[in-house]
């Protein structure tokens, strides 16, 4: 949270967000991750995950475990959840041939 209360980057986000990087805490938010995705279920849901390493705006192993959080909801509705809720190895091409949770952004990209 205190990344969107810098100096540089609070502008992208609406006023009353900015309240939890000060006056409450992402404990206070009403809602979890999982349940925004499980929302939209049965419909997919793009997860763009960033990099593992060295990016402080992303959180790939959280972005995962919300989609895993979400599956109950998406089997519910008749619907495949991901099958684990264990984080894919670096580059992992079989999990990336079962669902749409990329190997390729859990690293930086390397090119083409």
């Amino acid at each position: 949270m205190e990344n969107v209360a810098g100096t540089g980057e609070y502008h992208w986000m609406a006023g009353n967000f900015i309240k939890y990087a000060s006056l409450f805490t992402p404990n206070d938010l009403p809602v979890d991750s999982h349940e925004l995705i499980a929302l939209c279920a049965p419909r997919p849901v793009f997860i763009g995950a960033g990099a593992t390493q060295g990016d402080g705006w992303v959180d790939a192993k959280g972005m995962f475990l919300a989609a895993a959080g979400a599956g109950p909801v998406y089997k519910l509705l008749g619907k495949k959840d991901l099958g684990t809720t264990e984080f894919p190895r670096d580059r992992d091409t079989t999990y990336r041939r079962r669902h749409s949770f990329p190997a390729t952004q859990q690293r930086p990209h390397s090119g083409p």
